[in-house]
């Protein structure tokens, strides 16, 4: 039982590790191609992948939450002891590492440039709701 704890506490974050590096990696791909808001489409296209975000975003909060709830349990029930805790933090760490390597990517995205004030507007509209909300409101 404690195998199997240990492997589910370094299981979450790998696919929190995962998580980031596909949608880091797509939001990287759509502001190269996207490079300026010239058109409605490409704002739509702008919020879907930030809506995307937003929803990575809380999918990570679960699996990155969940390997401490499951230390305590395994504490709390003899499993697991404080050596232990090194399977919730080496691995937190490295997720935060994949995490600040998209950190100049997010701040692309963004300040990304707009034609024309509406645009810009529209962009900072949804800049807002992406860093205010959990879910986009557009």
């Amino acid at each position: 039982m404690r195998g199997q704890l240990i492997a589910v506490m370094v299981g979450l974050p790998t696919l929190a590790i995962l998580n980031s590096l596909w949608f880091g990696r797509e939001l990287k791909r759509t502001v190269r191609a996207i490079g300026r808001l010239q058109s409605t489409a490409d704002l739509e296209r702008y919020k879907r992948v930030v809506a995307r975000q937003m929803s990575a975003a809380l999918v990570q909060l679960v699996l990155l939450a969940a390997p401490p709830i499951l230390f305590g349990i395994g504490a709390v029930t003899g499993l697991l002891g404080m050596k232990d805790l090194i399977y919730v933090v080496l691995p937190a760490v490295a997720v935060l590492l994949v995490a600040a390597g998209f950190r100049r990517v997010e701040a692309e995205a963004r300040q990304i440039p707009a034609e024309s004030e509406e645009l810009a507007r529209q962009r900072d509209a949804v800049v807002r709701t992406w860093l205010k909300r959990p879910l986009p409101d557009w």
